[in-house]
């Protein structure tokens, strides 16, 4: 069964951000057509196993259109074709691109839901970036603290139960622990990029 979103896009509401922070990112580099961006966006995705749809693509240009965050910029008409139009970001497309970078790092939910926004780490502050990549880390520790100091075996249940309980709880962990690791490599990428600067 073919995905039709990313999964960071699918997740807590976050699927329009992600799409628009993908379009609003290429935008800034220059005027595209939107299919153009969605082979950008496919390039991007390529090494993961999500997909996006042209329909998805459009439905967030229009929402971008708007909200005044993009803009028309040449309207090609030809016979026997739908017209082609490029578009290009405006002044408060790029203060929103850099905001809603930002967002996804406070708000975040998983190492998925950074994806879009990993793109486009030059358009931001990567100071800010690296004390909200570090306050993540402190926060996913407090919750293997948490995950350590209550075990199932406390609760009274049937065994096959506290079975259960346990394998989530032993997942959780490892999930949790696998995300720091990554959040720690990307937290080391980000101060590179500071010291770079």
């Amino acid at each position: 069964m073919k995905k039709k979103l990313c999964p960071s896009i699918k997740q807590n509401g976050g699927s329009h951000m992600s799409i628009q922070i993908f379009i609003l990112g290429a935008l800034s580099e220059g005027n595209y057509y939107p299919y153009d961006i969605k082979k950008r966006i496919g390039k991007h995705l390529d090494q993961t196993d999500a997909k996006i749809t042209e329909g998805t693509i459009y439905y967030n240009f229009e929402v971008l259109l708007k909200k005044g965050l993009i803009e028309k910029v040449e309207t090609i008409q030809s016979e026997n074709r739908p017209d082609k139009t490029t578009y290009g970001i405006t002044e408060k497309g790029r203060q929103s691109l850099e905001q809603s970078i930002y967002k996804v790092f406070q708000k975040f939910t998983n190492v998925q839901s950074l994806y879009a926004a990993l793109v486009h780490l030059d358009k931001v502050d990567n100071q800010k970036i690296a004390y909200l990549i570090e306050d993540i880390i402190e926060k996913m520790n407090k919750r293997l603290v948490y995950i350590e100091s209550h075990t199932p075996q406390e609760i009274d249940v049937q065994e096959d139960l506290k079975d259960a309980l346990l394998l989530m709880r032993d997942h959780a962990y490892h999930s949790i622990q696998s995300d720091i690791i990554w959040l720690q490599k990307l937290l080391h990428h980000v101060q590179s990029r500071v010291l770079k600067s």
